[in-house]
């Protein structure tokens, strides 16, 4: 029996389960138009769908402006305690300054992770200027979430990553978005041979029973939920993982127990 199963067909929030949603974003984006994408905006959602909390990072730190995004991040977190938490943006191409930045977000307890956009900021990970943003967390034993897409990503492929993860073992290091729609099997290949990498299910478009293949090749302890929140409707993500044939020690695993286990929320 799946107790998920009524609430996410009649669209209700979920009950019985903590979900932590460790990969989202904030504020606008000017690629794309994202009609809710405020602090508020998001934890209204949140509360349709049941999400406690949420992890976020500013889109303008991407590749524009990490103090502006770590800002907004900040004070998204300070008006929402205890839903909002905060990833730190930082860019190699601006290695004092990353660094800066990561004392300075870091400073304040509800800033939990480090977030890397290889691509955005046109930075490869293997750059010798990224030494001491691994570093930072290396000595930390923080989470880093990177954006993984397609292994022709000069700048942020899987390979990239895993190699990274593998020359710094005391960070934790989460493959965002499982290496991209069509990366799911690299994903679970480096993810197995690297016991420092944690998966997420954050993708818009995925293949048939993508999580069902994450808990059978590498075991539900190192897949963490995210949704992308605003970019996309976090409540397909909630339904991927919720009707998912997989045990319900996985999914409650998935959705908040492996979040909770390692971050102090």
């Amino acid at each position: 029996m799946n107790p998920f199963e009524d609430a996410i067909h009649a669209g209700l929030p979920l009950e019985g389960v903590e979900i932590i949603d460790m990969h989202a974003h904030l504020g606008p984006y000017y690629n794309m138009h994202i009609p809710a994408s405020g602090a508020g905006d998001m934890v209204r959602v949140m509360d349709r769908c049941g999400i406690r909390r949420t992890v976020v990072s500013a889109n303008v730190g991407w590749d524009t402006d990490i103090v502006l995004g770590n800002d907004m991040m900040l004070q998204a977190a300070a008006a929402h305690p205890g839903r909002l938490y905060g990833a730190c943006m930082v860019n190699g191409n601006h290695p004092e300054l990353s660094r800066d930045e990561l004392e300075r977000c870091f400073a304040r307890p509800e800033v939990l992770i480090v977030k890397i956009h290889p691509w955005g900021t046109g930075c490869r990970l293997d750059d010798r200027r990224m030494k001491g943003i691994y570093e930072f967390a290396s000595k930390r034993g923080l989470f880093v979430l990177v954006h993984t897409w397609y292994d022709g990503d000069p700048f942020g492929s899987q390979d990239l990553f895993a190699a990274t993860a593998r020359d710094y073992p005391q960070a934790r290091w989460i493959m965002g978005h499982s290496g991209g729609p069509c990366g799911s099997r690299r994903a679970v290949e480096l993810a197995a041979a690297v016991p420092n990498i944690f998966l997420d299910t954050t993708l818009s478009m995925c293949p048939a029973r993508q999580i069902e293949f994450f808990v059978k090749e590498v075991g539900p302890e190192r897949i963490l939920f995210g949704t992308d929140n605003p970019f996309i409707d976090p409540r397909p993500q909630i339904g991927r993982v919720g009707l998912a044939d997989i045990p319900l020690a996985a999914k409650i695993d998935i959705f908040g127990a492996n979040a909770r286990r390692h971050l102090a929320f």
